[in-house]
């Protein structure tokens, strides 16, 4: 929709229309391939990078 929203501006200012990166169709069908991970477990993204999603009142940096 934001890529409709775009092109009747560039059509008003005489420009070429622009694709959508993807469809509404595509985007569902993305959603096939996310897998659920259960809340505070640790991910291995990479053997360098692990991740964990929790709760935080504030977020530190290091």
């Amino acid at each position: 929709m934001e890529t409709s929203w775009k092109n009747k501006k560039r059509i008003r200012k005489g420009l070429d229309e622009i694709e959508p990166m993807y469809t509404a169709e595509e985007a569902a069908r993305c959603l096939e391939i996310f897998e659920p991970i259960q809340y505070d477990e640790i991910i291995e993204i990479t053997p360098e990078i692990h991740v964990r999603f929790n709760d935080a009142g504030h977020m530190l940096r290091f």
